[in-house]
């Protein structure tokens, strides 16, 4: 008795040691990929995740990690893997009835979808967490979330252009995060909070209220645990805009160059990108030269940006094979070690039978095989629909008379158009709209966009000599195109000959 109790106390010390070591191992491992590989190592950090996922020792890690692999796959546009890491992480939190998971889950879902412009799935989401966070037993965590939760339906408002309404929002976020005790850093929540609300009041074009609450947000980010946070650069950005709209260029440069600085220290990409993007608006009032030159460092930022997403992403997906690859051969492997026991058992059951009967010499007994079922699936391919508009002419004609309109606004230069934004703003189905491109312009809306750019440019430069002058890549993104070497094919297709012929052409003739 004495022997098995001192077993039984040495086992228990054996498995203590072992759980506490893998619990140091996952803490260990998971800090170093959250805060140095995820950025500077991705396709490590990746492979970390489904090694933390395989020694997690309770869903809550397996919760914490699949987050974490989210955020990765969404880091580098990978949408759906991000979406499949979460559902998972869902899965896990529903369980477990883990609702603070849940409102942070379904928040980070209804973000990706927003970030994609499927706003409704992503509303959809947006409500799931609202209702989990309802659920929360500590106050002080419910009111974090939900603060944060009327910052995601703020921005669902701005990308509607309703502002007005987005502002109510954060104020309320506001409000939320102001009845959370001092274990929350509520004072760099609501810095984020007036940081958002300036924005949407420089967007209705009233600067005083913007110049209020960007200060604000200053004041709350230095009284805030986060007083270094990137953060910063974005109200000095904001700052510099508001003087820059009231004609204050010596203040809207000083904010400016701040912002400038934060953004390079940090190497904060959307950072720099917004800032350089305000640069270049700025000195297109003030300074020409410098406008071109922030307009190339602003193409070569996000080129840069593009080739080391593209490395990156190709890295991932490789490393996403190799697991696929990996989790397949090890199904394999653990179906062929069930097979084997299988045959195993049944060798020792007939053996046994075998061996019974003739010792008792016993009638057989009868063995009834379980059958099998073989369920075959079959593909059902839905029958595709095919819809046709109708319109009374009347109503064609009042479509081409409101593009016509539009047109004039030069519309088609802004990169992120879209035909839903363009039906919004003529306030008409997306459908009617394509369908009166297509049967009037003789060319889908894509096709129509890229040949008003085309005709933009074309009109520019046999009008404006300086024209001649700039860079094709600059002529590019100054017509609204997303690369150079699509901005070149699309010109020859529409004028027959290279941007550079088409130039040296007019050159020729002055």
């Amino acid at each position: 008795m004495r022997l098995k109790s001192i077993l039984s106390f040495f086992l228990f010390l054996v498995s203590f040691a072992l759980c506490y070591s893998q619990s140091a191992t996952f803490d260990k491992v998971f800090n170093e990929t959250s805060t140095v590989l995820l950025s500077s190592n991705p396709e490590k950090a990746l492979r970390n995740t489904a090694y933390l996922y395989n020694i997690s020792a309770n869903n809550v890690e397996r919760i914490k990690v699949s987050l974490l692999r989210a955020t990765l796959l969404r880091q580098y546009g990978m949408r759906n893997e991000a979406v499949a890491a979460l559902n998972r992480a869902d899965s896990l939190a529903v369980r477990d009835k883990n609702y603070n998971q849940q409102a942070r889950i379904n928040g980070f879902l209804s973000t990706i979808y927003r970030e994609y412009e499927i706003y409704s799935l992503g509303k959809v989401y947006l409500e799931k967490a609202i209702k989990a966070s309802e659920k929360i037993v500590d106050k002080n965590e419910m009111y974090k979330f939900q603060g944060n939760l009327s910052q995601e339906k703020a921005y669902y408002e701005m990308y509607s252009s309703n502002y007005l309404k987005a502002i109510t929002n954060l104020k309320e976020g506001k409000e939320l995060f102001e009845r959370c005790d001092s274990s929350i850093d509520k004072n760099f929540h609501i810095a984020v909070n007036d940081e958002l609300i300036a924005k949407n009041y420089l967007l209705l074009n009233k600067v005083d209220a913007a110049l209020i609450f960007f200060q604000k947000a200053e004041k709350e980010l230095a009284e805030s645990e986060s007083s270094k946070s990137p953060l910063k650069g974005f109200i000095f950005n904001g700052l510099g805009n508001v003087y820059s709209s009231t004609g204050d260029y010596k203040k809207a440069l000083v904010n400016y160059q701040k912002a400038e600085q934060i953004a390079i220290a940090s190497n904060f990409f959307i950072l720099k990108q917004e800032v350089y993007t305000s640069l270049i608006q700025f000195y297109k009032k003030t300074n020409f030269k410098k406008y071109i030159q922030y307009n190339e460092l602003n193409l070569k930022l996000k080129k840069d940006e593009e080739d080391s997403r593209k490395v990156s992403t190709d890295e991932l997906i490789k490393t996403l094979k190799e697991e696929q690859i990996a989790n397949e051969s090890k199904y394999e492997n653990i179906k062929l070690i069930i097979i084997a026991c299988c045959v195993f058992i049944v060798l020792v059951t007939a053996a046994a039978y075998l061996f019974i009967r003739k010792k008792k010499n016993s009638k057989l007994e009868t063995i009834s095989a379980n059958n099998e079922v073989v369920l075959i699936e079959e593909e059902i391919k839905p029958k595709q629909e095919t819809a046709k508009e109708y319109m009374s002419e009347a109503t064609e004609s009042a479509i081409l008379e409101k593009i016509k309109k539009l047109e004039k606004s030069h519309f088609y230069l802004d990169k992120d158009i879209s035909l839903n934004y363009v039906a919004v703003k003529l306030s008409i189905n997306q459908r009617y709209l394509s369908y009166v491109i297509n049967k009037n312009k003789s060319i889908d809306f894509a096709g129509y966009i890229n040949e008003l750019r085309i005709h933009y440019i074309t009109d520019r430069l046999r009008n404006d000599s300086d024209f001649l002058k700039y860079k094709i890549s600059f002529l590019a993104e100054l017509s609204g195109f997303s690369s150079h070497s699509r901005f070149t094919t699309t010109f020859k297709k529409v004028t027959g000959v290279s941007p550079q012929s088409f130039i040296n052409d007019l050159q020729g003739r002055s």
